[in-house]
């Protein structure tokens, strides 16, 4: 019988250790203030109904945090918009979010490098965001008009270590249509810095959530010094290549469609250090974010989170 050929992809972790690698597409790295947006975008030399993300910054931080990985997505395809607005102390998600979707329009509306050697599919845009940034990148998602800006159809969201921001978060979060992938860091799924676990239950679409073990959200930002000469970006090794190796396997199946990749989208599937954890077995932590601050555990001292196959978060 005839009909499309089944794909045989590599194992989960041989995926993982594929796409921490460099793509095979040599990267071109563009300045978004030729546009009036602050930031900066990384495309491929070529190809043509590429898929495109914008990328939400962390809180006090900008794209310059970012570049390594937003240069590995590029180098596997995938065009990279990232805003540089909201870099203060006292930054909005909401705003960040509007200039995520004008990011995500310029991209599949201005022509990028040389002329017909690039272009992106508007069917195939995507929002990541870390920390406070993945709020960002949650409003921009959600099917309401942000400060005048309209949504934006997209395909994909991915919250890099979730941080909570405004209470009305939640109310944006439940209006995501789009299907999710999370990475979190397992003792910070439901803290002060962290509301995976609160994303998780709210987001609409379908929804992947991987912890990475001992490891904080601070992991992920290049440092740049001396040493980035030598290809050393300053962000821990190890959490940098798993981040980017889910961030791209994920982008590449939900956006662009390959196949190969669909394991990163399987809510089942641990793969290498970022592991799976299943939402029937998420649980909201026993004290408030206030509590916690305060320096209570966020579990009860007799609740034996081991027994639920639960990381023992605040512990």
């Amino acid at each position: 019988m005839f009909g499309k050929k089944k794909v045989v992809a590599p194992p989960p972790d041989e995926l993982m250790k594929l796409l921490a690698r460099r793509g095979p597409h040599k990267v071109n790295r563009g300045d978004l203030g030729i546009v009036g947006l602050a930031g900066q975008v990384f495309a491929p030399t070529e190809g043509k109904d590429l898929p495109a993300v914008a990328f939400a910054h962390g809180w006090m931080r900008s794209s310059k945090s970012y570049r390594d990985l937003l240069f590995h997505l590029a180098s596997w395809g995938i065009v990279v918009a990232a805003p540089d607005s909201e870099r203060g102390p006292l930054a909005s998600d909401i705003e960040l979010a509007t200039d995520l979707r004008a990011a995500l329009t310029v991209c599949s509306g201005v022509q990028l490098g040389a002329p017909g050697r690039v272009s992106v599919s508007a069917e195939r845009l995507g929002l990541v965001g870390h920390g406070f940034g993945a709020a960002a990148a949650v409003r921009a998602a959600a099917d309401r008009t942000l400060l005048g800006r309209p949504p934006i159809p997209v395909r994909a969201l991915v919250p890099l270590f979730p941080a909570p921001t405004a209470a009305d978060l939640r109310v944006d979060a439940a209006k995501v249509t789009a299907p999710a992938l999370l990475v979190a860091a397992d003792d910070a799924l439901d803290s002060m810095t962290g509301n995976a676990v609160e994303l998780t239950e709210l987001l609409g679409g379908d929804v992947v959530l991987r912890t990475l073990a001992g490891v904080s959200a601070n992991d992920l930002l290049e440092n740049p010094t001396v040493k980035g000469f030598l290809g050393v970006n300053g962000a821990d090794r190890k959490v940098h290549a798993a981040v980017r190796a889910q961030v791209t396997g994920y982008l590449l199946y939900r956006l662009a469609g390959e196949e190969q990749y669909a394991a990163f989208a399987d809510p089942e599937t641990s793969m290498g250090a970022a592991q799976v954890l299943e939402e029937s077995k998420v649980r909201r932590a026993d004290a408030d974010h206030f509590a916690q601050l305060l320096g209570n555990p966020a579990y009860k001292p007799d609740d034996d989170a081991s027994k639920r196959r639960l990381p023992a978060l605040g512990r």
